[in-house]
């Protein structure tokens, strides 16, 4: 039976509740770490393996025959050590398990088919395997001399020296996920398989592609020049008298051996030589565009093309490549599924443009809030760990169904002011606030700023977007305050509250000096040393002086004297209180340091409260 495969259903299996994709012949899977991207493709190699391991053959009437149970060991592909842990939250029980399911298409009869595996525990630390649906199916899924799907996890290289092996220990390697391992050896059995002597010989003295006959390793060939015009796969290769498999790859300006090609080609080779020779219904890639350059990424993404379009195959990958997502959408070949905590993303036609916008910003994981119209509003932060800018906004009025992403990746405020415009965009009914560090700013730079990059906004027709400062140089400056500590801590007397922070200004004076000399340098060479900006209508009108604030208003008087409150750096005083605190309140120190990170009234401040008032109904 030929097999299309048009969907699969995962349920219940490590991150995923429920994850329905249907495929095209090309399907990638898209969104940040922990989205579930590389669980869905271990789902659908492991329900094959599953089925390869309960295979018992066929009756005389030519029903197959599956095991109600096998053992642990007995599937060859495994994501971790015991499979019955792959349940979602808990590990499998004779009544709860996961299941994976295939929808396809006989393409000999044109009838849809459809089968599930699920997986429960079973007696004696076995594996239980429910079945349902056509058992045909299941019987092509099972077959293990035609793998009906391959996984390659990511190819950063191949063994200098490959033995020869059989087309089982192939197969069986295939199933592991170990493909890259025996490249050499699935190239010598293409080759092998679909030329005879005569064709080889041929192939040796002409490379020319057009006197092969009709073939899988003509197709290989085909592809391969598609995307690198020119080269050629060589194969020396006698089982009689050689140990290693031998071959080359032979481009018009060069001859290297195979493991001396780049890694885009070795990438490229790899999934088009598995297609041609298995032609399998299914090839499941996890990011197999990791640390490809630009133009090797194109290259694959003609060999994931080429591959969908001479055969059956349905190619579902995970990816990070903007390159490559942003040509696969516009594909009407291709789908593109967004993907966070281990379920689909609704993304319309409109918003799909900004998925290659995010990728690049660095920003995938925003996805799902940015996209969630539940979330009216969006407050994008620069810090890396959201908790306590969360808190902070809600001290201060922000809802309860607050959106809040991180721009860290992004690497620069343009960036972030470019990511927020675009979700603008696409969420016409949310209002987004920009977070950013005062980072020793005085009140008329902060102004001037602020004003400067609203004057642009409305110059570029950019509503709903609003930049804030933080009250003090950072967010945990806010949590550093000796009233809001007191308030959460109430079991410590104030006096100790009061000396911890004394203790650690005191132990940290130096840094803290010094963050302040470097905050202090880089507001002055990017606003004072700059005439473009000295230039704008807004430096006079935000009370900007002509020369900078001295330095010394930021440190302390004298070597004597403790550095300021005011003038501290909230991340490195926090990073000393914390121990100190947790010493006192014992217990676990996670604990203790989320009790920091929690709303009172002593964090709240009026710009704060401002930006997170409603708006006025109109």
């Amino acid at each position: 039976m030929r097999v299309r495969l048009d969907r699969i259903v995962i349920e219940d299996f490590k991150r995923i509740e429920k994850l329905d994709v249907d495929l095209k012949p090309i399907t990638a899977l898209v969104g940040g770490n922990t989205s579930g991207k590389s669980s869905a493709l271990q789902a659908a190699q492991l329900g094959v393996s599953i089925l390869q391991a309960a295979f018992r053959g066929r009756r005389g009437n030519g029903s197959p025959i599956f095991a109600g149970t096998v053992s642990n060991d007995a599937v060859l592909f495994r994501p971790t050590e015991q499979l019955l842990d792959l349940r979602r939250g808990e590990a499998a029980t004779q009544n709860l398990g996961y299941s994976i399911t295939y929808v396809g298409f006989d393409l000999d009869t044109d009838v849809a088919k459809e089968t599930t595996v699920e997986v429960r525990r079973g007696k004696n630390a076995n594996i239980a395997i429910i079945r349902s649906g056509d058992d045909e199916l299941a019987a092509v899924l099972a077959d293990g001399d035609r793998p009906f799907s391959i996984l390659t996890p990511g190819l950063s290289g191949i063994p200098m020296r490959e033995e020869w092996r059989t087309k089982g220990a192939m197969d069986a390697a295939v199933m592991h996920g170990d493909a890259n391992l025996y490249l050499r050896t699935v190239l010598d059995h293409l080759f092998k398989r679909d030329l005879d002597e005569m064709a080889r010989t041929a192939w040796r003295a002409s490379r020319d592609i057009g006197t092969l006959p009709v073939s899988g390793w003509k197709t290989f060939s085909t592809l391969l020049d598609r995307c690198y015009s020119g080269v050629r796969i060589i194969v020396a290769h006698d089982p009689m008298h050689d140990r290693y498999v031998k071959i080359d790859v032979e481009a018009p300006d060069s001859w290297v051996t195979l493991d001396m090609a780049s890694t885009g080609m070795l990438q490229v080779i790899q999934i088009i030589a598995y297609a041609c020779f298995y032609a399998p219904p299914l090839i499941l890639l996890d990011e197999p565009d990791a640390h490809l350059h630009a133009d090797s990424q194109s290259r694959l993404y003609e060999a994931l093309r080429g591959v969908a379009a001479e055969t059956n195959t349905r190619i579902l990958f995970a990816s990070h490549s903007p390159q490559l997502i942003q040509r696969l959408m516009y594909d009407s070949e291709a789908a593109v599924v967004w993907m966070a905590q281990g379920a689909k993303v609704p993304v319309d036609e409109a918003q799909r443009p900004t998925i290659p916008l995010l990728m690049t910003l660095g920003a995938l994981s925003a996805g799902a809030d940015a996209f969630d119209p539940a979330r009216p509003v969006i407050l994008m932060t620069e810090d890396k760990l959201t908790k306590p800018v969360t808190a902070l906004a809600k001290a201060n009025g922000a809802p309860d169904n607050l959106a809040v992403i991180s721009y860290n990746g992004c690497g620069n405020l343009p960036a972030a002011r470019l990511l927020a415009n675009m979700i603008t965009d696409v969420r016409p009914d949310a209002r987004i606030i920009l977070h950013r560090d005062r980072d020793f700013r005085t009140e008329a730079e902060m102004l001037f700023e602020l004003s400067t990059a609203d004057a642009e906004r409305q110059r570029n027709g950019i509503t709903r977007v609003t930049e804030v400062f933080t009250p003090l140089n950072d967010v945990e400056h806010s949590f550093a305050q000796s009233a809001h500590l007191k308030h959460v801590f109430g079991e410590l007397g104030p006096e100790l509250v009061d000396a911890a922070i004394s203790d650690v200004t005191a132990i940290k004076r130096d840094d803290l000096v010094q963050a302040a000399r470097v905050a202090r340098d880089q507001v002055h060479s990017s606003l004072y040393d700059s005439p473009r900006k000295r230039g704008k209508q807004e430096w006079g009108a935000s009370g900007m002086p002509d020369v900078a604030p001295p330095l010394g208003g930021f440190l302390p008087a004298n070597g004597l004297a403790a550095v300021p409150f005011e003038h501290t750096h909230g991340k490195m005083l926090m990073d000393g209180l914390k121990p100190k605190i947790h010493h006192h309140v014992g217990g676990a120190s996670q604990a203790s340091n989320d009790r920091i990170y929690t709303p009172t009234p002593e964090l709240e401040t009026p710009t704060w409260q401002a930006v997170f008032q409603p708006p006025p109904n109109p």
